[in-house]
């Protein structure tokens, strides 16, 4: 499959560069949480019209713009944990990487991301966009909803997340258009989002967001803590065994059975017959 190809180099050409250099690996995983909070916003500013006449097309109109993320992620050069998880567990299952050049990636990766989300919230708030927003505004629904779910249903809605987002950058590996890829990844991810699964960058940057400006009191690092870490392992399982576990298998050749040929005195009795 030649996807799971684009992949392992991938993985590759990763790890040369968190190798040859690290300050310009960790730019560019702290660049997706940017892209990340240039999408959120758009969906909250949009989103908040929505929300404030309490319509079910809340999430729905939001998620459509979510996708954008991804494209400036993937044509950026940006490095997001979450796409990471298939990419190295494809590489290492073909033993063109390892366990130790998986877990560097992923630390790297993920910390780069955390960074970047506090960076672009720290702009942010520095904005004023977010400044004199209501204590019942979109953002603090969100953040506040993403804290009270339970510890499984994080854990599975991380699974399911990253399942999708995986696919939104697995699929449009197969075809060819940039159009085409661009609308793949935005309607997969759209799906995420619209769904209500969770991402664990996406929820850095919507925390992030909420912390860094006037919040409600029950918006605070507790609650940051009791979302992230199922989510993160949520995330994890979904993107290296529903992803790249899964497809590396279903990739690998399959032995059919040999053909039943009959000796030739057998060809013989039967043609006679």
């Amino acid at each position: 499959m030649e996807a799971l190809q684009v992949c392992k180099e991938l993985a590759l050409k990763k790890r040369t560069i968190l190798q040859n250099s690290p300050v310009q690996y960790m730019i560019r995983a702290a660049l997706a949480s940017v892209y990340i909070g240039f999408a959120l916003v758009l969906c909250l500013r949009v989103g908040q019209f929505f929300y404030e006449t309490h319509s079910p097309a809340t999430y729905i109109v939001s998620g459509i713009f979510f996708g954008i993320a991804l494209v400036l992620i993937m044509y950026g050069g940006a490095e997001l944990f979450t796409g990471n998880t298939m990419y190295f567990t494809i590489s290492t299952l073909q033993r063109e990487t390892t366990v130790g050049d998986t877990v560097r990636n992923w630390v790297a990766c993920y910390s780069g991301n955390l960074l970047g989300a506090i960076f672009f919230a720290f702009l942010i708030a520095q904005s004023g966009i977010f400044h004199d927003i209501p204590m019942d505004h979109l953002l603090f629904a969100m953040a506040l909803k993403k804290m009270h779910a339970t510890t499984i249903q994080l854990f599975v809605k991380g699974i399911l997340c990253n399942w999708l987002v995986c696919l939104a950058i697995f699929i449009p590996m197969q075809m060819k258009e940039d159009v085409a890829k661009m609308f793949a990844m935005i309607l997969i991810v759209f799906v995420f989002f619209a769904s209500g699964y969770e991402h664990s960058i996406a929820n850095f940057v919507i925390f992030s967001l909420a912390l860094a400006v006037p919040h409600p009191s029950g918006i605070d690092v507790a609650g940051v803590v009791h979302n992230i870490v199922p989510v993160t392992i949520g995330n994890i399982v979904g993107g290296s065994l529903f992803m790249g576990a899964l497809y590396t298998y279903l990739s690998s050749p399959v032995k059919l059975p040999a053909p039943k040929w009959k000796g030739s005195f057998g060809l013989r009795r039967t043609l006679n017959k």
